[in-house]
């Protein structure tokens, strides 16, 4: 399985290993493809894998009693996920599902932890990502405590150029597939409000869309309300 062993290469979590350590966890991988929309695992079931995402978008959410979305958050490619609950809890946090198709490698939570435990340089790893995943979620906060609609959206365009935004040619490109409907979700609102907002953005432009990705090309207009 040497393509295997090159494609967790290019995640961070096992940057640091040479080969031989590689083929410790290889042994107890498993290769899945799953299609957009497809569930990997609801909140609540036990949390028997850790997931390796090589390529294509997860999202993972947890809804309250009335269905409406307490916590969203996105998976990019050579991430490992779910981090909530690692070493701790017996039961997923949140639901994941593929946000286009995907490929993953998956890992039993036990074997992973067991051997994680063991070495110092992944669990600093572990450590630092959850670091930056606590930041996202202050940058988050700023978003709910806003009263208006148009200041929550651009803060939630704010938090995805800081989160998920990577250089493109004419500014930052969101690098995770999102839809209006996404945005309203995460500015808590409605779809036809950020509609309306991202015409405005559009027409000074601030922002546009190219196969579904945000390009933003002023990123200081939105970063500045952060």
């Amino acid at each position: 399985m040497v393509n295997c062993i090159n494609q967790l290469k290019n995640i961070e979590f096992f940057s640091h290993l040479d080969e031989q350590e590689l083929k410790k966890y290889e042994k107890h991988l498993f290769h899945r493809t799953y299609q957009k929309k497809q569930i990997l695992f609801t909140e609540g079931d036990p949390r028997e894998r850790i997931y390796f995402l090589i390529s294509g978008y997860v999202k993972l959410e947890k809804n309250n009693v009335d269905m409406t979305a307490q916590y969203i958050d996105y998976v990019r490619p050579n991430d490992l996920f779910p981090y909530g609950g690692m070493f701790f809890d017996d039961f997923y946090h949140y639901s994941a599902y593929a946000l286009t198709d995907i490929l993953v490698y998956y890992i039993p939570t036990k074997f992973f932890e067991s051997t994680v435990s063991a070495d110092k340089k992944q669990l600093f790893i572990i450590i630092k990502r959850l670091s930056s995943i606590l930041e996202h979620h202050e940058n988050r906060l700023k978003i709910i405590n806003s009263n208006y609609v148009k200041d929550r959206v651009i803060l939630s365009v704010a938090y995805l150029i800081k989160t998920y935004g990577v250089k493109a040619d004419h500014g930052i490109m969101i690098d995770v597939p999102m839809t209006l409907t996404e945005i309203a979700r995460l500015a808590g609102t409605s779809r036809v409000s950020v509609s309306h907002i991202f015409k405005d953005l559009k027409k000074e432009n601030l922002l546009s869309d190219q196969s579904n990705h945000i390009v933003v090309h002023n990123p200081d207009y939105f970063l500045q309300k952060l």
